[in-house]
């Protein structure tokens, strides 16, 4: 029980720390926005600042949509179950031992995977 109540502990601990994070990056992306504005409007118009910092919101917002859709899932896709030959009862000794040889390094080779 003190396992899981370990897990519960650093995952609510690293659930603080991103929460924490993301507002500091929250309150820093307001602060950089302001400025840049401040900067586009004084060296241009209020419109085109506007225009600039809305459309740097709205690519970079569909870049992380992309990367969030190309991700590759976190879980691994399982092997197909491929049926192994077997040999004949009546085949030769050899040929059965080299068969029973085969399936038993294909299913270690799996239980690796």
């Amino acid at each position: 029980m003190f396992g899981i109540e370990k897990k519960v502990t650093r995952t609510a601990k690293r659930a603080g720390l991103y929460t924490g994070g993301l507002l500091l990056c929250s309150v820093g992306v307001a602060f950089m926005t302001a400025a840049a504005w401040i900067a586009l409007a004084t060296a241009l118009d209020a419109q085109i600042a506007a225009i600039v910092i809305g459309c740097t919101y709205l690519g970079v917002g569909l870049v992380i949509f992309g990367v969030a859709a190309s991700s590759p899932s976190q879980e691994q896709p399982k092997a197909p179950h491929v049926e192994q030959p077997t040999a004949p009862g009546d085949a030769p000794p050899i040929v059965q031992a080299f068969m029973y040889g085969l399936q038993a390094g294909a299913e270690a080779n799996q239980t690796r995977h």
